[in-house]
C-alpha cells in the first residue's frame, strides 16, 4: 500500500482497491503454494500441503507516480452538511 492508505482502516484498504487497482494487471494467481494441514484451503484433503492465493498491487502505478491523480477530501463543513442530510440512510456514519 501507499504511505498514505492507513492499511488498519478497512475503509481506506477498499478505497485503495476499489481506485488504485487495475483488475487486468494488479491481481496474481499463485497456485499450488506449500502449506500446511493448519490451513483449511489446502488440498488434497488427505494430505493438505498446497493451497491457492491471490496477491492485490493496489499501489498507485510507479510508472505514473509524478502523474496520478492527488488523493483529494471533503472539507468539515461539506462532510458534516453530508452527514446530516443523510444520516437516516448511512447510520454507521458518526461526526
Amino acid at each position: 500500500m501507499d504511505a498514505d492508505i492507513d492499511v488498519t482502516n478497512d475503509q481506506q484498504v477498499w478505497w485503495a482497491l476499489c481506485s488504485r487497482m487495475d483488475p487486468v494487471v494488479d491481481i496474481e494467481v499463485v497456485k499450488r503454494c506449500w502449506s500446511t494441514s493448519l490451513d483449511p484451503m489446502s488440498y488434497p484433503r488427505e494430505k493438505p500441503v498446497f493451497n491457492n492465493r491471490m496477491v492485490i498491487d493496489a499501489c498507485r502505478p510507479w510508472e505514473r507516480l509524478q502523474t496520478f491523480p492527488k488523493v483529494t477530501e471533503a472539507g468539515p463543513e461539506l462532510k458534516r452538511k453530508v452527514i446530516e442530510k443523510w444520516r437516516s440512510v448511512l447510520p454507521e456514519i458518526s461526526d
